[in-house]
């Protein structure tokens, strides 16, 4: 009987111990790739921008809307680090100051003077509006 009891107990050490090991392993495993696929990279304002329009855009930065001009002219100033560029704008609101910039793609119907947002451009000087996001 204790030779029976001194050989079955090494084996089932044994045994016990390789079925907790691959455990251990595909646990590891499992979690490794769920790991890599929660981390995967999200795509910033810009990135969904120049997707969505299946064009190769230049991000100028941030941009602010820093001069606006109601008579005769109806012109916006956007103001970015290198330069300044105008837009023809139309007003939709006189008594709030809101107005729309129609030239700008993408862009929401109704700014205000001092609104920041992202600018890019392509190729043919055409300008893209992107939200930032803060």
């Amino acid at each position: 009987m204790k030779k029976k009891i001194i050989i079955l107990l090494p084996i089932i050490f044994i045994g016990v111990s390789a079925i907790l090991i691959n455990q251990t392993r595909s646990t590891r495993n499992d979690y490794r790739e769920n790991l890599e696929t929660s981390t995967s990279v999200e795509l910033s304002a810009f990135e969904q921008l120049q997707k969505a329009t299946n064009k190769e855009l230049i991000d100028l930065g941030e941009a602010l809307i820093s001069f606006v001009h109601f008579d005769d002219v109806n012109a916006a100033t956007v103001t970015t680090e290198t330069k300044d560029i105008t837009f023809p704008l139309t007003v939709t609101d006189p008594e709030l100051n809101n107005f729309s910039i129609e030239t700008l793609i993408a862009s929401p119907e109704s700014f205000i003077i001092g609104d920041t947002f992202g600018l890019a451009t392509d190729q043919s000087g055409e300008f893209y509006y992107y939200p930032l996001i803060n």
